[in-house]
Protein backbone atom coordinates (compact mmCIF):
# COMPACT_ATOMS: atom_id res chain seq x y z
CA UNK A 1 0.00 0.00 0.00
CA UNK A 2 2.57 2.40 0.88
CA UNK A 3 4.26 1.76 -2.07
CA UNK A 4 1.17 2.41 -4.18
CA UNK A 5 0.33 5.85 -2.66
CA UNK A 6 4.09 6.82 -2.49
CA UNK A 7 5.62 9.12 0.22
CA UNK A 8 3.74 12.30 -0.73
CA UNK A 9 0.08 10.76 0.33
CA UNK A 10 2.09 8.34 3.21
CA UNK A 11 2.99 11.85 4.98
CA UNK A 12 0.22 13.82 4.69
CA UNK A 13 -2.80 10.53 4.93
CA UNK A 14 -3.03 11.13 8.51
CA UNK A 15 -4.05 14.99 7.79
CA UNK A 16 -5.71 13.85 4.54
CA UNK A 17 -8.24 12.09 6.06
CA UNK A 18 -8.93 13.99 9.92
CA UNK A 19 -9.18 17.60 7.58
CA UNK A 20 -12.07 16.19 6.11
CA UNK A 21 -13.56 14.03 8.93
CA UNK A 22 -13.01 10.92 10.96
CA UNK A 23 -14.18 9.65 14.05
CA UNK A 24 -12.97 13.13 16.11
CA UNK A 25 -13.40 15.40 14.13
CA UNK A 26 -16.56 16.72 12.35
CA UNK A 27 -16.98 16.40 8.49
CA UNK A 28 -17.11 19.44 5.99
CA UNK A 29 -20.53 19.58 4.72
CA UNK A 30 -20.66 18.70 0.71
CA UNK A 31 -17.11 18.00 0.84
CA UNK A 32 -16.47 14.68 -1.36
CA UNK A 33 -13.39 12.63 0.59
CA UNK A 34 -11.38 12.33 -2.70
CA UNK A 35 -10.83 16.88 -2.85
CA UNK A 36 -7.69 16.81 -0.17
CA UNK A 37 -6.18 14.13 -1.89
CA UNK A 38 -6.44 16.09 -4.76
CA UNK A 39 -5.34 19.49 -3.34
CA UNK A 40 -2.25 17.80 -1.51
CA UNK A 41 -1.31 17.13 -4.93
CA UNK A 42 -2.11 20.49 -6.55
CA UNK A 43 -1.88 23.33 -4.50
CA UNK A 44 1.09 24.07 -2.77
CA UNK A 45 -0.62 26.09 0.09
CA UNK A 46 -2.51 23.50 0.81
CA UNK A 47 0.19 21.61 0.84
CA UNK A 48 2.38 23.80 2.90
CA UNK A 49 -0.81 24.15 5.84
CA UNK A 50 -1.07 20.43 5.78
CA UNK A 51 2.77 20.10 6.95
CA UNK A 52 2.05 22.61 10.07
CA UNK A 53 -0.47 19.53 11.38
CA UNK A 54 2.20 17.10 10.22
CA UNK A 55 4.64 18.70 12.47
CA UNK A 56 5.33 18.06 16.13
CA UNK A 57 5.11 21.22 18.93
CA UNK A 58 3.71 23.34 16.49
CA UNK A 59 1.86 26.32 18.37
CA UNK A 60 -1.87 27.26 18.21
CA UNK A 61 -1.56 30.27 16.39
CA UNK A 62 0.21 28.57 13.36
CA UNK A 63 -2.37 25.94 13.51
CA UNK A 64 -5.17 27.78 13.48
CA UNK A 65 -3.88 30.20 10.38
CA UNK A 66 -2.59 26.91 8.54
CA UNK A 67 -6.12 25.28 9.01
CA UNK A 68 -7.86 28.41 8.22
CA UNK A 69 -5.35 28.06 4.70
CA UNK A 70 -6.47 24.52 4.24
CA UNK A 71 -9.94 25.17 4.99
CA UNK A 72 -10.18 28.23 2.18
CA UNK A 73 -8.36 26.15 -0.42
CA UNK A 74 -10.99 23.54 -0.53
CA UNK A 75 -13.63 25.57 -0.52
CA UNK A 76 -12.05 26.95 -3.50
CA UNK A 77 -11.01 30.33 -1.91
CA UNK A 78 -7.75 32.13 -3.26
CA UNK A 79 -4.70 32.76 -1.40
CA UNK A 80 -5.52 36.09 0.73
CA UNK A 81 -8.76 35.46 0.96
CA UNK A 82 -10.22 34.45 4.66
CA UNK A 83 -12.85 32.05 5.40
CA UNK A 84 -15.48 35.04 6.60
CA UNK A 85 -15.21 36.59 2.98
CA UNK A 86 -15.26 33.17 1.24
CA UNK A 87 -18.71 32.77 3.47
CA UNK A 88 -19.77 35.78 2.49
CA UNK A 89 -19.16 35.62 -0.97
CA UNK A 90 -20.71 32.13 -1.25
CA UNK A 91 -23.70 33.35 0.54
CA UNK A 92 -24.29 36.06 -1.44
CA UNK A 93 -23.85 34.28 -4.75
CA UNK A 94 -26.56 31.50 -3.35
CA UNK A 95 -29.04 34.27 -2.35
CA UNK A 96 -28.80 35.86 -5.57
CA UNK A 97 -29.14 32.65 -7.85
CA UNK A 98 -31.48 30.44 -5.71
CA UNK A 99 -34.85 30.05 -5.60
CA UNK A 100 -34.64 28.28 -2.86
CA UNK A 101 -33.44 28.92 1.11
CA UNK A 102 -29.72 28.87 1.38
CA UNK A 103 -28.86 26.21 3.28
CA UNK A 104 -26.11 27.20 6.18
CA UNK A 105 -24.03 24.00 6.35
CA UNK A 106 -23.76 24.33 2.77
CA UNK A 107 -21.44 27.44 3.21
CA UNK A 108 -17.79 27.67 4.33
CA UNK A 109 -17.88 27.13 8.16
CA UNK A 110 -16.39 30.40 9.94
CA UNK A 111 -13.15 31.29 11.12
CA UNK A 112 -14.68 30.81 15.04
CA UNK A 113 -15.59 26.88 13.79
CA UNK A 114 -12.58 26.28 11.89
CA UNK A 115 -10.15 27.41 14.65
CA UNK A 116 -11.66 24.95 16.78
CA UNK A 117 -11.61 22.11 13.66
CA UNK A 118 -8.33 22.52 12.82
CA UNK A 119 -7.04 22.21 16.69
CA UNK A 120 -9.45 18.82 16.62
CA UNK A 121 -7.78 18.00 13.69
CA UNK A 122 -3.98 18.40 14.72
CA UNK A 123 -4.95 16.99 18.01
CA UNK A 124 -6.10 13.70 16.08
CA UNK A 125 -3.15 14.52 13.62
CA UNK A 126 -0.37 13.65 16.09
CA UNK A 127 -2.08 10.88 17.66
CA UNK A 128 -2.00 9.53 15.06
CA UNK A 129 1.79 9.70 14.38
CA UNK A 130 3.14 9.29 17.30
CA UNK A 131 0.69 7.65 19.90
CA UNK A 132 3.82 8.54 22.71
CA UNK A 133 3.40 12.04 22.31
CA UNK A 134 1.32 12.76 25.18
CA UNK A 135 -1.17 16.03 24.16
CA UNK A 136 -3.62 16.65 26.79
CA UNK A 137 -7.25 16.91 25.24
CA UNK A 138 -8.31 19.81 27.10
CA UNK A 139 -5.45 21.93 25.62
CA UNK A 140 -7.04 20.88 22.88
CA UNK A 141 -10.01 22.55 23.12
CA UNK A 142 -11.83 19.37 24.42
CA UNK A 143 -14.01 20.16 27.23
CA UNK A 144 -14.38 17.49 30.25
CA UNK A 145 -18.61 17.13 31.16
CA UNK A 146 -19.50 14.52 33.43
CA UNK A 147 -16.24 12.73 33.12
CA UNK A 148 -16.56 12.31 29.15
CA UNK A 149 -14.55 14.73 27.16
CA UNK A 150 -16.55 16.68 24.52
CA UNK A 151 -15.06 18.93 21.47
CA UNK A 152 -15.73 22.88 21.87
CA UNK A 153 -16.92 24.06 18.49
CA UNK A 154 -17.21 27.13 18.36
CA UNK A 155 -17.26 30.53 20.45
CA UNK A 156 -19.34 32.32 19.10
CA UNK A 157 -23.05 32.75 18.93
CA UNK A 158 -24.66 31.00 15.67
CA UNK A 159 -25.85 34.05 14.50
CA UNK A 160 -26.13 37.74 15.98
CA UNK A 161 -28.48 38.27 18.61
CA UNK A 162 -30.72 40.43 16.24
CA UNK A 163 -30.70 37.69 13.93
CA UNK A 164 -31.38 35.08 15.88
CA UNK A 165 -34.45 37.46 17.53
CA UNK A 166 -36.01 37.87 14.29
CA UNK A 167 -38.92 35.81 13.17
CA UNK A 168 -40.58 35.69 10.02
CA UNK A 169 -43.89 34.16 8.93
CA UNK A 170 -44.52 32.62 5.47
CA UNK A 171 -48.53 33.16 6.13
CA UNK A 172 -50.14 34.10 2.95
CA UNK A 173 -52.60 36.03 5.07
CA UNK A 174 -52.88 38.07 8.21
CA UNK A 175 -50.08 36.72 10.68
CA UNK A 176 -50.70 36.12 14.20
Amino acid sequence: MKTRLGPLICHFLPFLLAINGCDTTSRLFGMAKGLPLKKIKTDADFKTAAETFCTKGKTTADIIASGERALISLYGGRVGDTLDMLRYKRTWEKVTSSITTVQIRSLPPTSAAAKYHSLLVYLQVQEWIDTTYDLQPEMWEWQLFSGRLDPCTTDLPPAPELLLKMIRCNFKSKCR
